[in-house]
């Protein structure tokens, strides 16, 4: 990113890099640790949240918050990260609460740091661009939100995103704020040459706030002529919110649970904000963070990139076929019916700690070995514990050794156990999301 090229930003971080790179690293769920060059991109309601308790991290330079603790306005993660440790985590008990609430009830997530580019043309050119760099099919009705990978030759991952159709030539494309770098690049070096599309970058345009629970649907009504009922899931449209109008809602939450995203303007962010919160205190809302949006996602199984998701896995790694739509054609779609053919050698997996003590046993937070039938296997990608499941939660890849394919029957036929810090603990493998969560509300990620 350009601000990464900023001398005065690189003077005042690399004082603080030699100290880093040499001290005791305590997990973070990748969160930087720096102090330095921080607060150089912040949502609208960064005041607010921050009034309110939130502790925030930075992912390329964009503050987000990952949990709130009332009680410590002002705190950043650093703060609390002086005392690390490698088992049960200070901000558990407080995460915990979050994620309940995004469960039972209602909850804001300020989301703003999402990557987001409008794509639009004068006639077809958007929409063929788009479907030569989208796996799945983002030709669909005006209103439709489509989670789709972009894929190199490989088949391989270069960018996992939703993309909104406003528009006939009118797209919206978001995904993780991680991938913001990488995205524009992949789409730069693509788009035609002839101008007939233009590609913008507006994530600073708008402000994204996950409305995320049950009682989402009700509050809004409340707020909004909108019939929240006929609302179909993974679609998008236009809404009012108090005295606000233009704004973005899409019926999905990247985690499964039921609830609204909504992208509103963001001179209008404060106001919006405002009234939810007003408005909610009948329903019980409350602000949530990063760490619990991550929890759910990994206890339905919902793979990250940059985490469970890279430039060499594929779909079909995932078991996300249904994500791809073979009757059109796309970049690596040779590469994907090779492994429709031929079988895949590795397989995206959740697990489950049977014998783990949550109090006393050291935590996984990612990158330990995983066993089958005694034999390293792979590596855990993302972790967490699962307050419905009740268990420590590992997500991982399963690699078959040498040409084998790996089955369904491969992975339920065979013990597993995942090293954390020397021992060895039981692991219930798990194909597909646990019927414990409920009914999955949306297929989408991040």
């Amino acid at each position: 990113m350009r601000l990464h090229t900023n001398k005065r930003f690189l003077v005042d971080r690399l004082r603080e890099i030699p100290g880093k790179q040499y001290s005791l690293k305590y997990p973070t769920y990748g969160m930087s640790l720096y102090q330095t060059g921080r607060k150089l991109r912040v949502s609208p309601l960064h005041p607010k949240l921050q009034a309110a308790g939130a502790v925030y991290g930075e992912v390329l330079g964009y503050e987000r918050p990952l949990f709130f603790k009332p009680d410590e306005p002002g705190k950043n993660f650093e703060d609390l990260s002086k005392q690390g440790t490698f088992s049960k985590a200070r901000w558990f008990n407080t995460v915990k609460k979050e994620y309940n609430v995004c469960r039972k009830g209602v909850a804001i997530i300020d989301m703003t740091s999402f990557t987001k580019y409008e794509l639009k043309s004068a006639s077809r050119s958007v929409v063929d661009f788009l479907q030569m760099l989208c796996a799945n099919n983002i030709d669909k009705p005006i209103g439709t939100v489509i989670h789709t990978g972009m894929l190199n030759e490989q088949g391989g991952y270069e960018n996992d995103c939703s993309v909104i159709r406003l528009g006939e030539y009118h797209f919206l494309l978001v995904s993780p704020t991680s991938q913001s770098t990488r995205n524009m690049k992949w789409l730069k070096s693509h788009v035609p040459e002839d101008g007939s599309v233009l590609l913008s970058d507006v994530t600073s345009l708008y402000t994204a706030l996950n409305v995320i629970g049950p009682k989402a649907k009700y509050l809004l009504a409340e707020l909004s002529d909108e019939n929240f009922n006929d609302f179909a899931r993974m679609t998008c449209q236009e809404i009012d919110v108090g005295f606000v109008s233009h704004i973005y809602a899409m019926r999905l939450t990247h985690t499964g649970e039921d609830g609204f995203m909504l992208y509103i303007p963001s001179e209008y962010a404060l106001c919006v904000y405002d009234i939810l919160m007003e408005q909610g205190k009948d329903y019980g809302i409350i602000n949530a963070g990063y760490f619990a949006q991550r929890t759910l996602r990994i206890e339905r199984m919902y793979p990250s990139w940059g985490h469970d998701i890279d430039k060499k896995t594929t779909p079909l790694h995932l078991n996300r076929e249904f994500h791809v739509s073979f009757d059109k054609d796309f970049i690596g779609k040779e590469a994907l019916l090779k492994q429709r053919r031929e079988g895949v050698q590795k397989r995206f997996v959740q697990f489950l700690l049977e014998d783990h003590n949550l109090d006393s046993d050291p935590w996984p937070w990612s990158g330990e070995p995983i066993y089958r039938n005694g034999k390293f296997c792979g590596f855990v990608t993302s972790t967490a514990y699962g307050f419905t499941l009740g268990k420590q939660v590992c997500l991982g890849h399963v690699h078959a050794p040498g040409s084998e394919n790996i089955t369904i029957n491969y992975i339920r036929g065979a013990t597993y156990e995942i090293d954390i810090a020397t021992k060895r603990f039981k692991a219930r493998p798990n194909i597909y999301q646990p019927s414990e969560m409920g009914p999955t509300v949306q297929l989408n990620i991040n």
